[in-house]
């Protein structure tokens, strides 16, 4: 059976069916590239490819292989680059905490007297000696003393000549802890001398390793002390620091009774009061200066006291001596005591 067409069917032009096809095709599967262009591509890419490579080859040979300074960040020799140096920071060393804890008491010497003396030592003592002292015989000249001590037997004491006393030390005699002061003790039950019934370490006067004796008459006799007397025996609590002995007997004192601080002459029967109120530990300076029959005494600076002397046989002493014993009542262990800390003796016609 034969099909029937209508005419428009069979004259329809053919490039309109190819151009509907290909148009619904195109919004189904999306535009299609021909096969041959794609081969097309590829080659090129290669062949750029390969262009570069031979550039690269071709400049890596003209200039050499790439040092460590010249690097080429695009490739692979970013393993050499060099590492940096960087500075290395400074440890820092922490501030020291502050501390509450209060300093050491000091004895502090009067203000008034501060300038050098005539070896350059600040107060008649340098601190750079004095840090450095071994021996009490580093801040008292031992070629002008020696020493007698609270032992031995009675009325024989033990004593330290002058040619032994620059390296002697011990419980009597010996620096204080911040060893700028030699301390000297005497004990109530000590050993004395023939003519006395009070144990002392004492400082005696020598002049050329021979006992010193000049006269009160004549020329210009002067000792400078700078002390404390620390303790005192509870019974009968007096200390002499400091003295102006004659031939027979003292001629003056440096004396503490109590706490009465004075200068005593005439064998004890006349004073003059330094300090009324003096306090153990207190730091003082005495200058005695014998001269034209006249003895005057400046306590921290200020003239105290000027009285009389004569007679021939003086000498300078200075130390604790203590006028306490067993017989007044003290404990035969009680102690007296004094340290001083510049000692300067000067003789001139």
């Amino acid at each position: 059976m034969a099909r029937h067409r209508s005419p428009g069917t069979r004259h329809a032009p053919p490039t309109q069916t190819y151009e509907q096809q290909s148009e619904q095709g195109d919004h189904a599967r999306g535009a299609r590239i021909p096969s041959h262009h794609s081969t097309v591509l590829v080659a090129v890419a290669i062949a750029a490819v390969i262009a570069v490579i031979g550039t690269m080859l071709s400049f890596t040979g003209a200039l050499g292989p790439p040092s460590e300074e010249d690097v080429n960040l695009a490739s692979r020799d970013l393993a050499v680059l060099p590492t940096p140096e960087l500075p290395v920071p400074e440890l820092l060393t922490p501030d020291p905490e502050p501390t509450t804890e209060a300093p050491a008491p000091t004895s502090e010497a009067p203000a008034e007297d501060k300038g050098d003396d005539k070896d350059g030592q600040e107060g008649g003592l340098g601190e750079a000696v004095a840090r450095a002292a071994r021996f009490p015989a580093q801040i008292i000249d031992a070629s002008k003393w020696y020493l007698t001590l609270p032992t031995g037997s009675e009325g024989r004491p033990d004593t330290v000549d002058t040619k032994d006393l620059a390296t002697y030390a011990s419980k009597w005699f010996q620096l204080n802890d911040t060893k700028d002061g030699v301390v000297f003790t005497a004990n109530a039950g000590g050993a004395t001398t023939a003519n006395s019934h009070y144990p002392r370490s004492e400082l005696r006067e020598m002049t050329g390793g021979e006992n010193a004796s000049w006269d009160g008459s004549s020329g210009t006799h002067t000792m400078e002390v700078d002390q404390a007397i620390t303790k005192t025996p509870s019974t009968k609590p007096d200390v002499i620091s400091a003295q102006i002995h004659g031939g027979d007997d003292d001629v003056m004192q440096i004396h503490l009774s109590g706490s009465s601080l004075t200068v005593k002459y005439a064998d004890g029967d006349k004073d003059v009061v330094l300090d009324p109120a003096y306090k153990l530990g207190e730091r003082f300076r005495v200058k005695i200066q014998s001269a034209a029959g006249t003895v005057k005494v400046w306590f921290n600076g200020a003239l105290k006291a000027s009285l009389p002397i004569s007679g021939t046989g003086n000498y300078f002493k200075a130390g604790a001596y203590v006028n306490s014993n067993p017989e007044k009542g003290a404990d035969p262990s009680d102690v007296g005591q004094v340290v001083i800390y510049g000692l300067k003796i000067n003789h001139s016609a």
